[in-house]
C-alpha cells in the first residue's frame, strides 16, 4: 500500500533511506508525496521556480527498478532533492533569479548535479533565490519573494531562500544552496533547518554561477545534521573543473557523528557575537544551548577575539569588486533587466579602487591568521547564526525612501566566508513570536566531521529540529 503524504512529509533522509533500500517505500510514492506537497503549498511560499513533474516521476520509476534489481546506490537513491537556480542542470534554465539570464539553458550538469544523479537522487526542480544571489533577505521582485513557512509575512533570508522554505515546509527532504556571505546558513536559521557551508574548496563550484569566486561555497540544506553528512558523502571531492577545488582526503562524514561531545573544547567568543546589539531572545536561546552542551560533557572556553568584527567588512570588501568583475559585461549590455536594488549594488562596485580590493585581500590574510591562532586550543566555535529576529517582507522591500531592513543578517555568517572554514547552522529554540533561532557551529578547515558531530549531539539532546511549521496558510 502506498504511504500517505502526511507519513512522509517531514521524514529525514536517514529515516527514508532504509525504507527505500528494503523496498518498503517506493521512490515513486516518495516523489509523488513531494509533488503533492509542492502543489498544496508552493503558491503560498513561492519556493520553486520550476518543478519537473514528469522527469522526476520517470527518475523515480527507474530508481525503483534499479533497487528491485539489487543495484541500490546508497542513502540518496530515490530521494527528492531541489536545486538552487544558480546551479546547472543540463537542458534546463539557469537564470540566477534574473531576467538577464531568462534564456540561459545549461548545456551540461554542474559537478554537484552530476554527483547527485550518480547517487540516484531525484532532482525535482529549481528553487527560488535572490537575484544572482546578491542579497541577504530573500526578496526578489523578478521571481517573487519567498515566504517563511513559520510566518508568511516574514522573510526566509537569502540568498538560498527557496531551498530553505522548501525543506522547512516538508516539500522536499533536501536541497542545495550556495553561501558567499551566509546564504546557506542565514535562511537555515530563520526557517529552522540544518544548513552546512563546507570548507572552501571541499565541494566543487563548476557549473555554478559565480558571485565571488574566492568565497563561493555550495552546501546542503536538510532537516537534520546527519542528512547534511549523508549529502556531503556524495558532494565532496576534488574536481579538476574547479580551480579552487581541494585535493584533501574525503572522510566518511557520518563516521564521527555519533561520538558525542564529551571532552570536546568549544570556544565562545567574548566579543562581537554576543554583544548588546544582538537580539536578546536570540542570545538567550544560544546561551541556553551552550549551557546544555557544557552539562553534557563539552568544555566551554571563552576566547578573546576583539578583532573579529572586521570579518564582515572584509567579506563585503572582497565580494563586491569580484561580483562587479563577473557582471561587468552583462550589466553594460542589460542594465535595464536587473532589478533596481541589485543593479545599484553592482554598479556601486565600479567605484571601488583596485587598491581597495588589494587591501581587503591583505586584511583577509591577516584575519585568517588571527582566527587560526585564536582557535588553536578549541575544536569548534559556537555563536548565533544571525543577530536579529526575522524581519517582515514589507520591512525588507527597498523603496526610494527606505533601503530595506535586513542588512544585519550576514554580520556573523560572512566572517566564515572570509576564512573558508566549515560552518553549520542548526535550530536551537524559538522566539516569543514563534520564529526559529539558529546556532552556528564553526570548525577548523576540512574538519566538517567535528562540526557535524557537535551539531548532531545537540540534536540528540533537544527536539528543536523535529518541530516543523504546521500552520502554513493555504493559497488565497
Amino acid at each position: 500500500m502506498a504511504r500517505q503524504e502526511s507519513d512522509l512529509t517531514y521524514k529525514s533522509i536517514e529515516e527514508l533511506a532504509p525504507l527505500i533500500a528494503s523496498g518498503e517505500l517506493s521512490p515513486r510514492d516518495l516523489v509523488q508525496a513531494s509533488l503533492d506537497r509542492i502543489s498544496q503549498l508552493d503558491s503560498s511560499l513561492n519556493a520553486f521556480l520550476d518543478v519537473w513533474e514528469e522527469e522526476s516521476r520517470t527518475s523515480a520509476r527507474i530508481a525503483e527498478e534499479e533497487i528491485a534489481a539489487g543495484r541500490y546506490l546508497g542513502p540518496l537513491h530515490g530521494i527528492p532533492v531541489g536545486i538552487k537556480d544558480l546551479i546547472d542542470v543540463e537542458g534546463t534554465p539557469t537564470t540566477g533569479g534574473s531576467k538577464v539570464l531568462a534564456q540561459n539553458i545549461a548545456g551540461s550538469d554542474a559537478t554537484v548535479t552530476a554527483k547527485l544523479k550518480a547517487a540516484g537522487a531525484i532532482l525535482i526542480g529549481k528553487l527560488n533565490l535572490v537575484e544572482f544571489a546578491f542579497g541577504t533577505t530573500g526578496v526578489n521582485p523578478t521571481t517573487g519573494d519567498v515566504k517563511n513557512p513559520w510566518d508568511t509575512t516574514r522573510i526566509t533570508a537569502g540568498s538560498s531562500s527557496g531551498s530553505a522554505a522548501a525543506v522547512a515546509s516538508g516539500m522536499i527532504p533536501a536541497a542545495l544552496g550556495t553561501d558567499t556571505g551566509g546564504s546557506v546558513r542565514m535562511p537555515a536559521a530563520l526557517c529552522g533547518i540544518a544548513g552546512l557551508k563546507p570548507t572552501y574548496g571541499r565541494v566543487s563550484r563548476a557549473g555554478v554561477l559565480d558571485l565571488s569566486w574566492s568565497m563561493d561555497h555550495v552546501g546542503p540544506m536538510t532537516r537534520t545534521t546527519e542528512d547534511c553528512a549523508l549529502m556531503m558523502n556524495v558532494l565532496a571531492g576534488h574536481d579538476p573543473r574547479d580551480p579552487a577545488s581541494s585535493s584533501n582526503p574525503i572522510p566518511d562524514f557520518t563516521s564521527e557523528i555519533g561520538k558525542g561531545i564529551d571532552g570536546l573544547k568549544i570556544g565562545i567568543p567574548s566579543h562581537y557575537f554576543f554583544d548588546e546589539f544582538v537580539d536578546s531572545e536570540v542570545l538567550a536561546s544560544v546561551r541556553s544551548a551552550i549551557n546544555l552542551l557544557e552539562a553534557n560533557g563539552a568544555e566551554i572556553i571563552e576566547l578573546s577575539m576583539p578583532w573579529v568584527g572586521k570579518g564582515r567588512p572584509i567579506n563585503f570588501g572582497v565580494l563586491l569588486p569580484e561580483a562587479v568583475s563577473i557582471h561587468e559585461k552583462m550589466i553594460a549590455e542589460h542594465a535595464d533587466l536587473y532589478t533596481p536594488a541589485v543593479r545599484a549594488r553592482i554598479q556601486s562596485g565600479f567605484n571601488v579602487a583596485a587598491i581597495d580590493y588589494v587591501r581587503a585581500q591583505r586584511a583577509r590574510q591577516w584575519f585568517n591568521h588571527q582566527m587560526a591562532e585564536s582557535m588553536s586550543n578549541v575544536d569548534v566555535l559556537i555563536t548565533p547564526t544571525v543577530p536579529i529576529q526575522a524581519p517582515t517582507i514589507a520591512d525588507c522591500t527597498p523603496s526610494p525612501e527606505n533601503p530595506g531592513a535586513g542588512s544585519e543578517l550576514p554580520m556573523f555568517t560572512g566572517v566564515f566566508d572570509v576564512t573558508g572554514q566549515p560552518s553549520h547552522s542548526i535550530p536551537c529554540g524559538f522566539t516569543t513570536a514563534g520564529m526559529p533561532v539558529g546556532m552556528m557551529i564553526t570548525g577548523h578547515p576540512f574538519d566538517e566531521s567535528t562540526v557535524l558531530r557537535v551539531a548532531h549531539a545537540f540534536e540528540q539532546l533537544t527536539n528543536w529540529h523535529q518541530m516543523p511549521p504546521t500552520d502554513i496558510p493555504a493559497p488565497n
